[in-house]
């Protein structure tokens, strides 16, 4: 049978299968949201990444070359001049303000070719020069010790506070360092070192410029060398000079600087900086591909690598991520539960419905259907006679001596009785059969489809003399037997009438006729 769409139990359905479509389309959404929010964060994740490599590789160019600017200042002091004093070389020092200008340079410093034969004299007019000290420099010595075909002792030394321990030395004294200063002496070319420990403590790197004599000819390696008198040296310390540039936008990185030796050249690498450095005993981070990028640089003929690296990115977990799938979980839960609320106020109001209809259609004391109930079954039931060409039959039933016990043992016993009486009826007669309560006590038994008979023994008359003797059976109320009689009218159809109105009111006279025949005996409460 087509269940009617504007029906209650269609409409609760209906809101069942859209609060489950609901949650599976907003999951589906939000779950869709929830990855583009992740792809979308991912991928401007990966361009700030891209462009805080670029930016440390421009920064790191940026703070070399004002290192080279440095060395090109000094060395343009010999350029334009035969001999540069030490009060000239302090008063260039002093004007480029190193230490404010330039984070990361330690000194810088001039150191001249001296030979073996001119060591004692160079040291003793070190010694007397009063030109910045007055007290001159009476503990100057080249060192390290020892005999060699020549010297390159440092003699400016700007700053000289922290700078002590370069003062005298000999920056040929060690083969690496001698190699760095044969190389710019052939090329002209200012030339970095390798990481070293510096002499001022912590590591760092070394800039040499070779010096020649004003205007002699530097054409050829030889000539080079023939006009050589000295090196202009500068230091710096990577880590001062990098970590100023890491401002807020790159501290959530994580950058390496690598010496990959001379170019052309390049050997093992040696670290120069780490933002991060891993302590002793720990294993050293290996990041992802994606979460790693390298940059070369050259500086003063070396090559450097710049390595810059980030955490491990969980994008999905990222905060525009996370606020798409929570917002669109609770905006998907918050609309299932509004329909599974509709759902259950519309389940509530069917179930009220019911309620109102079956009060409406059944008595309220022994839940049988009334007369508005019992009308519609009849008439349903007669249109059904008619067409298939069946009969039924309408017993009206009133209860004999019930009033003499509700007036001598109340209201409760009466109403057991009639309870009584309701249960016996509807468990005498077939599940189809219908018995209904009129009002008082009077029952009325509607038997449709009856088998065919013939008109001289109706079916209904039978029945009707089963239930009078079943009710007249005694009913046991507070350890008292009580029992009553019955009057019964039978009407029949089609013999009887052929609608509901003309069979009611036959059954009806039936049932005055019998309970006032002169014949019929009373039936009183038994004690």
């Amino acid at each position: 049978m087509p269940v009617d769409p504007r029906s209650p139990s269609a409409r609760l359905a209906l809101l069942r299968r859209a609060s489950r479509l609901l949650v599976l389309l907003g999951a589906a959404a939000t779950l869709a949201l929830w990855h583009l929010a992740a792809r979308r964060d991912a991928a401007e994740a990966d361009a700030r990444f891209q462009e805080a490599g670029r930016q440390v590789q421009r920064l790191v160019e940026e703070r070399t070359l004002r290192a080279l600017d440095i060395i090109a200042g000094f060395r343009a002091l010999f350029e334009v001049s035969d001999e540069v004093s030490r009060a000239d070389f302090h008063r260039h020092a002093l004007s480029l303000k190193l230490d404010e200008r330039f984070p990361g340079a330690v000194g810088v410093q001039f150191a001249p070719l001296v030979t073996a034969a001119a060591r004692e004299a160079f040291e003793a007019a070190v010694r007397r020069d009063a030109s910045l000290d007055p007290h001159g420099y009476p503990d100057y010595a080249i060192h390290p010790d020892g005999p060699r075909s020549f010297y390159m002792p440092n003699l400016y030394n700007e700053p000289m506070a922290g700078n002590e321990a370069a003062f005298g030395h000999d920056t040929t004294a060690e083969p690496s360092r001698r190699r760095i200063m044969e190389r710019s002496r052939d090329s002209g070319e200012p030339v970095a070192s390798q990481p070293l420990s510096l002499l001022q403590g912590g590591t760092g790197f070394t800039i040499r410029q070779a010096i020649y004599r004003r205007g002699a000819p530097l054409r050829s390696a030889e000539q080079r060398r023939e006009a050589f008198i000295g090196q202009i040296t500068g230091v710096f310390r990577a880590d001062e000079m990098v970590a100023p540039l890491l401002h807020d936008q790159l501290r959530d990185y994580r950058i390496r600087i690598e010496d990959l030796g001379v170019l052309g050249a390049e050997a093992g690498p040696q670290l120069l900086f780490d933002s991060r450095p891993v302590p002793p005993g720990e294993a050293e981070p290996r990041p992802a591909p994606g979460d790693r990028q390298q940059a070369a640089v050259a500086v003063a003929g070396r090559a450097w690598r710049i390595t810059l690296a980030r955490r491990a990115t969980w994008p999905h977990l990222a905060p525009l991520p996370l606020v798409v799938l929570l917002g669109g979980t609770a905006l998907t839960g918050g609309l299932a539960w509004l329909l599974r609320a509709l759902a259950r106020h519309h389940r509530n109001t069917a179930a009220l419905a019911r309620r109102l209809e079956h009060q409406a259609q059944h008595d309220a004391l022994t839940g049988l259907p009334n007369r508005l109930l019992l009308d519609q079954r009849l008439v349903e039931a007669l249109a059904r006679a008619e067409r298939q060409g069946g009969r039924l039959a309408l017993i009206f039933i009133d209860l004999d001596r019930f009033k003499a016990i509700n007036d001598t043992l109340g209201h409760a016993a009466g109403d057991a009785m009639l309870q009584a009486v309701a249960a016996r009826l509807c468990h005498a007669l077939r599940p189809g059969d219908t018995v209904a309560r009129l009002g008082g006590d009077e029952f009325v038994v509607l038997l449709p489809d009856l088998p065919a008979t013939t008109p001289a023994d109706p079916p209904g008359r039978a029945i009707g003399e089963r239930l009078r003797q079943l009710i007249s059976q005694p009913v046991e109320y507070r350890g008292r037997l009580l029992s009553v009689g019955a009057s019964l009218g039978t009407a029949h159809f089609p013999e009887d009438g052929r609608d509901a109105t003309t069979l009611m009111r036959h059954a009806d006279g039936q049932m005055y006729g019998a309970k006032h025949a002169p014949a019929r005996r009373e039936i009183i409460p038994a004690a």
